[in-house]
């Protein structure tokens, strides 16, 4: 074997060796740019979902807000249509028949003599004073009320608020739970 063809055989072994050698960095090159659009590609897909799971938190947060905000406003609206009511029951207390007035402060100074044996009267309605005289009792004073009279005994231990504004304040829960059926259930 001459020189010459060995030199041959070595230039065709190399150059087989470069060719081998091209192809599978060409492979991995290949490989190495697949698998880097696959993990883009998942990337990708991973900053969609999240940015899909953030709008959907923030619209769930925005749709809750709007739910309280609208549910505060209807209570808002409700209470007011309640106090409409009270003021309007207020109304009609103050503008109660005289018959019907009289016949309320009778009935109370005469029960709370049951309890208070010793007792003067605190007015609010002129009317209250000719009531006071008729069964016979003291009258010292006038309150600022819409109606009804205080009861109290001469050595100060008992007190019956009989007037219309603490009657309405005792049953002011009682009166908002049945106005609000009656406004809601229809």
């Amino acid at each position: 074997m001459a020189i010459e063809d060995l030199i041959q055989e070595i230039n065709n072994n190399a150059a087989k060796e470069a060719e081998e050698i091209i192809k599978k960095a060409n492979e991995e090159a290949r490989r190495i740019i697949e698998e880097a659009k696959r993990e883009a590609a998942s990337k990708a897909e991973e900053i969609i979902k999240s940015a899909e799971k953030e709008a959907n938190i923030a619209k769930n947060k925005i749709l809750a807000m709007a739910r309280r905000d609208a549910s505060k406003h209807i209570i808002e609206a409700k209470e007011k249509l309640i106090n409409e009511c009270m003021e309007e029951i207020k109304k009609k207390l103050k503008k109660l028949p005289s018959k019907q007035y009289k016949n309320y402060v009778e009935k109370v100074i005469e029960e709370a003599k049951k309890e208070i044996e010793d007792a003067y009267l605190l007015i609010s309605r002129k009317e209250d004073e000719e009531i006071a005289k008729k069964i016979g009792m003291e009258v010292k004073g006038k309150i600022d009320a819409i109606g009804g009279v205080i009861i109290k005994s001469k050595d100060g231990s008992k007190e019956i608020n009989a007037t219309f504004d603490a009657l309405l304040e005792r049953m002011k829960e009682e009166l908002r739970i049945k106005i609000a059926d009656k406004l809601w259930k229809q």
